[in-house]
């Protein structure tokens, strides 16, 4: 029931009946309850329409069978249902657009729909064959064949367009012609060639304009080509479209990949009057490093030009009133050259080619080829050699010329080299040889003349290269020196030679055939294959690391092989200080050019003053000097130097630390600074210092005394160098006293010395003394000159004092050792063992010099004093002056004539002629005591002396060998200044052998010529002669002795004397009477007057002679008075000398 409350009546119940509606009773459909509902069902009731809207419904009624009958038929085609009926067809169709000579075989084909919306036949698994052969040539992932509808609509299949992709060719499947024959191309037959090049576009311009085939388009197409060295080249075609236009023009534009660089390809053939007229074609951006460029690897450096070029090629077909014309244009990109390890810039350059026809020649147009900084412009012709008079050989003849070329490397600071070049030579086709005749070169700055041969055969080219130059500038040597060639070399000619002309240059290069192939990497040409020599005159040759230059430098470059020289004859080195040396020869050699690190040796002789050459050998690569303590200032005087070194090149390939040596020759060269506080001048030898030592052997003058020199010093701490320092020389008593003026006391006359420096300072000195005089004068010894004697010590001086150990003296029977200090004043201490100055001799001395003067003390078991005892005998003690103190204890003491003292204990001291103590104790050879004391009293002191062997005491001090025993007393008082006043008595003694007594009793005096013995009638014995007595007073003053009331008493014969006994010229002057004891009675009896007067019976009576000794104390001469009768106390004074 609806809400107007009438009642509903189901529509099957009023099917058929009229029911008529008032206005009132419409309602709007969104007023009904349905639409009030959640979710309305709202219907939309169309509106009235008209004609329009039934045109409308047609045209789509009949776009909808339209519709399905497309789809239907792109369902059919998709389905493939029609693939089967058309395969046949479609490898007619595949046949067709190939053209004759190929055929196709079809793997699948399908009927599809292009991208275009075009109708496509699409053939899978595309193999292409040569017809005649079967010879397959490439196989195809896919070729898309677009088909003419018309044609289609007509049951038949006509291709208007053509795509291939997905395909590889290999070149090795391709037709195998005859092999090239170089004998049989001639450039005459170019223009023939062109001809027959244009009738085959005429016939692929007619084939193609009557086949429905007008466009082709390669895609994604890959072949292998071979590139340098044989390495595989890939070449992709990305795109490739052939395309034929109605005028019979052919056109193909596309895009290739060479090694993965892309390049456009775009080529025209130009038809006229169903003709081809023309022909041109493009190619830009043509990667040339897969055919001109090999990378480096381990064996081998990187080669050839990395860079691409744009290739243009223009023909134009002869015509009626118009000639044929054929150019050729390569225009490189910016790149790169390789060559020897270095990279040079391949700038923008072109090659332009032209072929004249009528003279039949390849003509190379105004070219430029641009590497670096240089510039090479060039033009040129190639013709056939059989063109050219003379020839009986086929190949080609070459002429290129360079006009106002520029050189100018990158790795040369230099103003570029203009020149011009000219090559005239042949190409031999059978022989397949390359020669240049006239090869020449010409500049401002000279010229050079040459010919060149290259051999090309199944490897590597044998080339043979020679040229000749008599006068040039060295920058033509450097300009056009090829980088890649012996590149160590000219790398060190570039660097180091400058100015200067070069002379009788010559070049030879023989490089065998395979030899570059065969190299293994860097090509190293050997003596017999590379030979560069010429003499450089007035140039400027850097040698070595900071060394300044040579200038106004001669000599000679030689390169062999890997072998470079240069022998320099003359030059000089200025330096920034002002000093120069001359050069006098010498040479810089580099065994290896091709080594690294590259290592170059050098030796050089140089002349000038000892600074400059000092100064030499302070810069790098030798840094000697700065290894010594001197500068060059402290050299003068001439001299030589040959200096050697070997080093390396090129720090970036870290070579080992340089080597050197330098020798110089030293004439006269003094050095101004004190070594060792010594003067060192007027230096003649050789010195040499290398990186590990430096070793003088030089005579010089040190401290003006001629001496021989030998030093090694280590230069390199790290070495294992032993420093030596070595002089030896004869020392003069001149220079002896001025480098060791304290020895002037122990050691006079000519000295030989070895000295050897050690490490601390110290000297270890050798001395030969057999020339000269050696004194010990604390101990009164010396070795006169003649006798042989070496002394060995230490020396190390500090502060003024120098101390001399391990001091060793050895000589005919005394030696020594010990130490020794010496200062300025002489010797300071002493400490000497092991001493024998005497055969048996074996004591120790201690000496110490205090106040003036000097404490010695001796200790040992034997010593031999006699030396000390004949320099107090000869007064030399008190004349010394000086305080002197003396402790001797000796076990055995040997003085003169034999004599010995044993248990010898000695206290003495003196201060200048003073003597202050005396202490002395011994015991004789017959046990008998000596013993010596000063006794002190005030200002008077009185030396005493005993001992019951007065005859051995004498002996022993060698004042009278012929006195045996006695007991003698000594008394003598010091009166001051070296004056002493006192007696000696001796008692109990005998004179043996004493030859005066003989003579006084036997020698014939008087006028009847009686001798005393003949006067008394018996032989007086005097051989031993006993005295009871004998007493003297001494007087001694400054060295000499005097006796006065001297009397001996014996029981045969006695004696008086008195007078000098030694002077201070060593001379005795001494009277006295002699009288025999038996005779006194019978002598005074036989006298007939004075017997009577005075006698005491017939045979008492006095008889004597008086007698006189004078001259040298040692020897002094006897006279004798004529025979007396003397009367006791009355006339003994008459018959005595006055």
């Amino acid at each position: 029931m609806g809400q107007s409350g009438r009642t509903l009546v189901p529509m099957t119940e009023i099917r058929g009946e009229k029911v008529d509606f008032r206005r009132e009773d419409i309602v709007a459909l969104h007023a009904l309850p349905s639409a009030q509902a959640h979710d309305p069902v709202i219907v939309h009731t169309p509106r009235p329409g008209g004609a329009w809207r039934l045109c409308a419904r047609l045209f789509l009624c009949c776009s909808l069978l339209v519709f399905i009958a497309v789809a239907s038929l792109v369902a059919i085609i998709e389905s493939g249902i029609v693939d089967g009926p058309l395969n046949a067809r479609a490898r007619t169709a595949l046949n067709a657009a190939l053209g004759q000579g190929y055929s196709a075989d079809v793997e699948s084909t399908v009927i599809r729909l292009t991208g275009g919306g075009a109708l496509a036949l699409k053939a899978r698994g595309v193999t292409l064959k040569e017809s005649g052969s079967g010879r397959h040539l490439a196989r195809l992932g896919a070729i898309s064949i677009a088909l003419d509808p018309f044609a289609l609509a007509t049951g038949r299949i006509d291709v208007s367009r053509l795509e291939a992709e997905g395909g590889e060719l290999d070149t090795g499947l391709l037709p195998r012609g005859e092999p090239i024959d170089l004998t049989a191309i001639r450039i005459a037959d170019v223009g023939n060639a062109l001809e027959e090049l244009f009738a085959q576009g005429d016939r692929m311009s007619r084939l193609t304009a009557g086949r429905a085939t007008q466009t082709v388009v390669l895609s994604n197409f890959s072949l292998k080509v071979s590139g340098v060295r044989g390495r595989v080249v890939p070449v992709e075609i990305k795109t490739l479209e052939f395309s034929h236009d109605p005028d019979s023009s052919m056109r193909v534009d596309g895009t290739i990949a060479v090694d993965g660089t892309e390049s456009l390809l775009t080529a025209k053939a130009l038809g006229n009057n169903g003709r081809i007229a023309a022909f041109e074609a493009r190619l830009d951006a043509l990667s040339l490093s897969p055919f001109l460029y090999h990378g480096k690897s381990a064996k081998e450096e990187a080669f050839g030009i990395e860079a691409a070029a744009d290739v243009t090629l223009n023909a134009a077909r002869a015509t009626d009133g118009k000639k044929p014309a054929l150019t050729a244009t390569v225009k490189t990109s910016k790149g790169a050259f390789h060559a020897g390890g270095l990279v040079s810039t391949l700038n923008s350059s072109d090659l332009n080619l032209s072929y004249d026809f009528e003279r039949a020649s390849v003509e190379i147009l105004s070219s430029m080829v641009r590497i670096g900084r240089s510039s090479f412009p060039f033009t040129g012709a190639l013709i056939d050699l059989d063109k050219v008079a003379g020839a009986d050989r086929k190949g080609f003849a070459v002429d290129l010329l360079l006009k106002n070329a520029s050189s100018d490397p990158e790795d040369l600071q230099e103003r570029p080299l203009a020149f011009d070049a000219k090559a005239s030579g042949r190409f031999e086709s059978d022989s397949h040889r390359l020669i240049f005749d006239q090869l020449a070169i010409s500049s401002p700055l000279g010229s050079m003349a040459g010919s060149l041969s290259v051999v090309f055969g199944k490897t590597s080219p044998r080339i043979s290269f020679a040229a000749l130059s008599d006068r040039m500038h060295s920058r033509v040597v450097k300009q056009l020196w090829p980088w890649w060639l012996a590149k160590g070399a000219r790398r060190w000619a570039l660097a180091n030679l400058y100015g200067g002309t070069v002379t009788d240059a010559r070049i030879e290069v023989s490089i065998p055939e395979g030899r570059i192939a065969s190299s293994g990497g860097e090509l190293r040409l050997n003596e017999r294959e590379l030979n560069i020599n010429f003499a450089i005159d007035d140039t400027r040759i850097n040698i070595a690391g900071e060394i300044p230059p040579l200038r106004d430098t001669a000599g000679h470059f030689s390169l062999s092989g890997e072998r470079m020289s240069v022998a320099v004859k003359k030059g000089a080195a200025f330096f920034p200080s002002g000093h120069s040396v001359a050069l006098n020869g010498g040479d810089f050699v580099i065994a290896d050019v091709y080594s690294k690190p590259l290592m170059a040796e050098m030796k050089i002789e140089v002349a000038g003053q000892a600074d400059a050459i000092a100064e030499l050998v302070r810069y790098k690569p030798i840094q000697a000097l700065q290894k010594t303590p001197f500068t060059p200032e402290d050299f003068t005087g001439p001299m030589k130097a040959l200096v050697g070194a070997r080093f390396g090149l090129i720090s970036d390939q870290k070579p080992p630390p340089p080597l050197w040596q330098v020798e110089m020759q030293l004439e006269n060269v003094t050095i101004k600074r004190p070594i060792a506080g010594r003067s060192i001048a007027n230096l003649d030898g050789t010195m040499r210092i290398d990186n590990e030592r430096a070793v003088l052997q030089a005579n010089a003058l040190i401290d003006g005394a001629k001496m021989r020199i030998a030093l090694t010093e280590p230069v390199d701490a790290s070495a294992n160098v032993k420093r030596t320092r070595e002089i030896s020389g004869t020392l003069d008593e001149a220079a002896r006293a001025k480098i060791a003026p304290a020895l002037s006391g122990m050691v006079s006359g000519p000295v030989g010395i070895d000295v050897s420096l050690a490490e601390d300072g110290s000297q270890s000195v050798k001395a030969d003394l057999g020339k000269a005089v050696l004194s010990l004068p604390w101990i009164g010894w010396s070795k006169g000159s003649g006798i042989a004697a070496e002394a060995h010590f230490t020396i190390r001086a500090t502060g003024g004092i120098t101390e001399i150990n391990d001091f060793h003296l050895t000589g005919e029977g005394f030696g020594g050792n010990g130490e020794l200090r010496v200062d300025e004043s002489g010797l300071a201490s002493a400490r000497l063992g092991g001493v024998r100055l005497a055969s048996g001799d074996d004591f120790a001395v201690t000496v110490d010099r205090s106040r003036g003067g000097y404490s010695i003390d001796l200790t040992g078991t034997a010593a031999d004093i006699r030396p000390a005892l004949a320099r107090v005998k000869g007064g030399a003690a008190a004349k010394d002056g000086g305080n002197v103190k003396i402790n001797a204890r000796l076990d055995r003491v040997t003085g003169f004539n034999g004599e010995v003292l044993s248990n010898v204990n000695l206290a003495y001291s003196s201060r200048g002629q003073q003597i202050d103590d005396v202490d002395l104790s011994a015991v004789t050879a017959s046990g008998q005591a000596v013993v010596a004391r000063l006794v002190k009293a005030g200002a008077d002191n009185t030396l005493e002396l005993t001992t019951s062997d007065a005859g051995a005491f004498a002996r022993f001090i060698d004042i009278y060998r012929n006195m045996r025993g006695g007991l003698l007393n000594l008394r003598l008082r010091d009166r001051g200044a070296n004056s002493w006043r006192g007696t000696v008595d001796i008692r109990k003694f005998s004179l043996v052998g004493e030859q005066r007594l003989q003579s006084m009793v036997s020698t014939p005096a008087g006028q009847d010529g009686r001798s005393l013995n003949q006067a008394v009638r018996r032989d007086i014995d005097v051989s031993t002669a006993q005295f009871e007595r004998g007493f003297a007073q001494l007087l001694l003053d400054q060295g000499a002795i005097r006796v006065g009331s001297g009397v001996v008493r014996g029981v045969d014969v006695g004696a008086t004397f008195q007078g000098t006994v030694r002077d201070s010229n060593g001379r005795m002057d001494m009277t006295g009477t002699f009288m025999p004891a038996y005779g006194l009675n019978r002598l005074f009896g036989e006298l007939p007057l004075i017997g009577v007067l005075l006698g005491n019976g017939r045979d008492r009576g006095l008889l004597g002679i008086t007698f006189k000794l004078t001259g040298p104390f040692s020897q002094p001469n006897l006279t004798i008075n004529p025979l007396s009768i003397i009367a006791p106390g009355v006339f003994r004074n008459i018959f005595e000398f006055q």
